[in-house]
């Protein structure tokens, strides 16, 4: 494929069209084009001497044989049908495509002659003419090809209309038109039968092409004659010298002629140029203008593409210097172009010649700014030969003057109070161009450069505020000094920055070389970053040479290949570029700077040339791209799955390739799509390429969307979706899971039900341990009891006291029964203990004569039938009390027992005023005897104590308390034994 960019000055009649052909070396089956035709896919379908050509705007597919190996031949037209069947005709006769096979059909039970005509109609009826017939094939024989594929439809012709068929064409109200060598038939709409139309008075010059917008407006031609057409009954010739018809067509309600010098629009019996191709064929067949108003032409001797471009290119009328620096635009309208060797160009007409009344600026040097100031002296930098005036045809120059330090000057700044910055590597000079000496002043950089910054440019903010930026950065004006500053959120501090502008919203476009295009805003004295364009987001490069905004306050930047442009920065911004292909210079410049005419032109200057265009004028393709899915297979398989719907994969194959295409005939290359697992992923990713793998995908359900815009940025409204399943293993099925928790439950119920019986055993084994033990505890208090009482008794007897004695064996015998009825009970109620524990006391008092006295306290609110406590759990403390505390004391002898609640507790006080236990334990030690018999009373009751809190902690307490005198002796002991009252309740 090669491109020919038709320049302005060559061919006047069609400077907006850029020239693409295309050939067999790009992939067609033939350079022999007979006939075009765009599908709804917008894939251009191109019939050749050989076969068929599809071009989807990357690649040509090419179809030569039927499904059965037969050959296809010469193609003379193409139709597609309601139900997207493709159907060709040719030499050959007529065949079918659908999907990827074709095959020869039959009609009338016969192989038909060539068909040179094909045509859909509105009803969705399929048109065909051969040499000597014309078919009509209904929507229902249609979907009867469609889904059986039969070889042949039998039908007859229509109306019996028996002549060869070259066109046929259907008008707004679908009468369809024929045309044959005796001229024009019109078939009324519903109608079964045919009338002349137009009667050829030259039988000879047939008539090969036909179009209808309306029925009273009909076009022809005729072979090698001018364009005709019946307008309201009346027949005329739109007859324009050098510019024979070959055929002619409608768009977009357009009628247009192909003629054998180009396109062009028939008005008033006139044919107007659109495109004229010139040398570049000497045979045109055929012509289209797809969907996107790109114009196709069909020759023998290739494709011919004619994509529209409001870009105009200038070569600079110079045998040497091609280079545009500087641009100004005077006060008179005059554009001025600065070039190398101090020559300053003009532009003349649709040219860019040397301007004659101004001299070479400098002897060598570059022009790389200008101005005009107030009284219309030209003022100019260049690159090493410092600044001159152009004034009253007098050319001055200053170089090397002491607020001069060098030669170079980027830019001419004017400032408010009507002085100019000039630019140069080491700082800013001050001009004041109405001044007799004009360079008055000098602001050096205040750090010390080894290698000085170039300066390119100053832009202001606010009213006094000035900025410069340059190769090493940005400065500030300061107190006459030019001081280091950077952008805030900006990583790179030393940022290398080409230009600064601003637009009517207050943001600051900075234009980079490595950074791409920054957003600023200008914020407590910084310029803060707010986004960054760069080839991640849009940007063809991350270089921006220059930046402008333009009169509908767009953003224009360039690099060295490309113009982009960002529509209405913000939350619906739109980022678009322009290249080679959209009518931009071929060549790779070095520089480039971007400059606007006060009408709104931008003109780009480069190194290679100058570009200007319109921005209202700049031709958008707002059409977006069809998207289309080619095949989706399972990888290392050749099995398509495209045709499936919502297919089911085993768990096995789970990786996936999927093939796509984005038909956008303007420029391909600029397609750009965006794809996305939407079970896997919410972001979009971007990419070119046309295919994408996915690999070890999980089990489950997938919904793969993609999307993609065309060469101007314009996204598909709605993704296209392709649906897909990866089952699951057995294992991970709802049946087997089930299964599986089924069985999990049933073995952990069935365990839970051992445990809770092992634990319930446990539980009764430890409660019968607990009740044995505390049974083996009571089994050995009894005798405990039993032993001391019988010693009482056989000290009365052997002291002789028979009263005594019988007294207290009868008492001993009623205490003995109540022992024996509490000896079964693991608790007693209060009221009973006390019973027991009065009983026990009277005997106590009756064998010691007396000799001490107790009493028994008790709380009235204590309710003594129900609370509960252990049985026979105080006597020994009791007796303890008697025994090693009261007996060996001399003098007044008292025991007291006090019982109350406090908070949920029995509280019971056992309190002596004996000897106390030290003293006790001596006496203990000294008495004949004491190594043989122990007292076991107090350590039975302990062991009880700890049994009722091992069932439940806490519940019970038993404190030993030693009482003193003033003076520190002994004054007895005080048990407090600690009950909780609801005991028994808790048992």
């Amino acid at each position: 494929m090669f491109a020919i960019a038709l320049a302005v000055n060559s061919l006047a009649q069609s400077p907006e069209y850029r020239l693409e052909t295309f050939g067999t070396r790009d992939g067609m089956l033939s350079s022999k084009v007979y006939a075009l035709a765009q599908t709804s896919d917008r894939k251009l379908w191109i019939g050749t001497e050989l076969g068929v050509s599809v071009y989807d705007g990357y690649s040509f597919t090419n179809y030569q044989y039927t499904s059965s190996n037969e050959t296809i031949g010469r193609v003379l037209c193409i139709t597609q049908d309601s139900l997207k069947g493709i159907w060709i005709g040719g030499d050959k006769g007529l065949f079918y495509l659908h999907g990827n096979s074709i095959k020869k059909m039959e009609l009338q039970s016969k192989t038909q002659l060539a068909v040179e005509a094909l045509l859909t109609d509105a009803g969705g009826n399929v048109w065909a003419g051969d040499l000597n017939a014309l078919f009509k094939i209904t929507p229902q024989q249609i979907q009867q090809v469609h889904k059986v594929h039969p070889a042949i439809v039998d039908i007859t012709p229509f109306a019996s209309f028996t002549k060869r068929v070259y066109c046929i064409a259907e008008d707004s109200k679908q009468n369809i038109y024929v045309g044959s060598y005796d001229g024009v038939f019109k078939i009324m709409a519903n109608a079964n039968n045919y009338e002349i139309f137009w009667a050829n008075p030259d039988p000879s010059q047939s008539v090969r092409s036909l179009t209808a917008p309306t029925p009273d407006s009909i076009f022809w031609n005729c072979l090698d004659r001018h364009p005709m057409q019946m307008i309201n009954g009346k027949v005329t010739s739109g007859n324009t010298e050098n510019f024979i018809g070959r055929t002619v067509f409608t768009n977009r309600h357009q009628v247009l002629a192909l003629t054998t010098s180009g396109v062009g629009r028939i008005k008033n019996g006139i044919v107007e140029p659109v495109v004229l191709f010139g040398n570049s064929t000497n045979n045109a067949v055929k012509a289209l203008i797809d969907a996107e108003e790109n114009i196709w032409i069909g020759t023998w001797e290739g494709l011919l593409k004619f994509r529209r471009t409001t870009f105009h290119q200038y070569s600079i009328k110079d045998t040497v210097h091609k280079e545009a620096f500087s641009f100004l635009e005077k006060k008179n309208g005059d554009l001025l172009f600065g070039s190398n060797r101090g020559i300053v160009f003009t532009k003349k007409h649709e040219a860019i010649v040397p301007d004659k009344a101004i001299p070479a600026l400098f002897p060598l040097a570059e022009v790389m700014c200008m101005y005009e100031d107030a009284g219309g002296e030209i003022w100019a930098g260049s690159g090493y030969q410092g600044i001159s005036r152009f004034k009253k045809n007098k050319l001055t120059n200053w170089r090397n003057t002491s607020f001069y330090e060098d030669n170079n000057c980027e830019t001419l700044y004017p400032t408010t109070d009507g002085k100019l910055f000039g630019c140069t590597e080491n700082g800013v000079t001050v001009i004041n161009p109405l001044a007799a000496e004009p360079l008055m002043a000098h602001y050096p950089f205040q750090k010390k450069y080894t290698r000085p910054p170039e300066l390119f440019g100053c832009f202001q903010t606010g009213n006094t505020v000035y900025w410069f930026y340059g190769s090493q950065g940005l400065f500030k004006l300061a107190n006459e000094e030019l001081v280091n500053d950077s952008i805030k959120g900006m990583p790179v501090k030393s940022l290398y920055i080409n230009r600064i502008t601003g637009d009517k919203k207050g943001n600051i476009w900075v234009a980079t070389q490595g950074k791409g295009l920054l957003q600023c805003r200008y914020e407590n004295k910084k310029l803060v970053l707010y986004k960054q364009y760069d080839s991640r987001n849009g940007l063809p490069s991350d270089i921006a040479l220059s930046v402008l905004v333009d009169k509908n306050d767009n953003v224009w930047s360039g690099d060295y290949m490309s113009f982009s442009v960002l529509i209405k920065p913000g939350s619906e911004e739109q980022l678009i570029s322009f290249n080679e292909k959209d009518g931009l210079l071929s060549s790779y410049y070095q520089t480039l700077k971007l400059e606007q005419q006060k009408n709104g032109t931008i003109w780009g200057l480069t190194s290679m040339g100058i570009v200007s265009f319109h921005p209202d004028s700049v031709g958008r393709n707002d059409l977006p791209p069809v998207l289309l899915i080619n095949n989706v297979v399972l990888s290392g398989s050749a099995e398509s799955l495209s045709d499936k719907l919502s297919p089911t994969l085993s768990y096995s194959h789970n990786s996936l390739q999927f093939h796509y295409t984005a038909v956008c005939l303007t420029d391909p290359s600029k397609i750009r799509y965006a794809y996305r697992l939407k079970e896997l992923d919410s972001n979009w990713t971007y990419t070119n390429n046309r295919g994408v793998d996915f690999n070890f995908l999980q089990p489950g359900k997938y919904t793969f969307e993609l999307k993609a815009c065309n060469n101007n940025n314009v996204w598909t409204s709605q993704p296209l979706q392709y649906h897909f399943t990866i089952g699951r293993p057995f294992w991970q099925t709802w049946w087997f899971m089930l299964i599986v928790i089924s069985l999990i439950a049933a073995v952990v119920f069935i365990i839970f039900l051992l445990r809770v019986r092992s634990f319930k055993a446990k539980a009764t084994i430890k409660q019968q341990l607990a009740e044995l033990e505390a049974k083996a505890i009571r089994a050995q208090m009894n005798p405990h009891f039993i032993f001391n009482s019988l010693n009482a008794i056989q000290e009365t007897i052997i002291t002789e006291k028979v009263d005594a004695a019988y007294d207290y064996l009868s008492r001993f015998s009623k205490l003995l029964r109540m022992v024996l009825d509490n000896s079964e009970k693991n608790f007693i109620s209060l009221n009973s203990e006390l019973e027991t524990i009065r009983l026990y006391l009277s005997l106590e008092a009756l064998r010691f004569s007396q000799s001490f006295t107790y009493s028994i306290e008790l709380n009235e609110e204590l309710d003594k039938e129900d609370i509960f406590i252990p049985s026979l759990l105080l006597q020994p403390f009791v007796e303890n009390a008697i025994w090693h505390g009261l007996i060996n004391k001399e003098g007044e002898k008292k025991l007291l027992l006090k019982f109350e609640e406090r908070e949920g507790n029995l509280i019971c006080i056992i309190q002596d005023n004996g000897i106390g236990r030290e003293r006790a334990a001596e006496i203990k030690k000294n008495k004949l005897g004491a190594g043989r018999f122990e007292s076991k009373g107090t350590k039975l009751a302990l062991q009880r104590i700890e049994i009722v809190n091992r069932e439940r902690p806490g519940a019970a307490d038993i404190e030993t308390i030693d009482l003193f005198d003033e003076a520190g002796n002994a004054s007895g002991t005080s048990v407090v034994v600690t009950l909780a009252t609801d005991l028994k309740t808790n048992k």
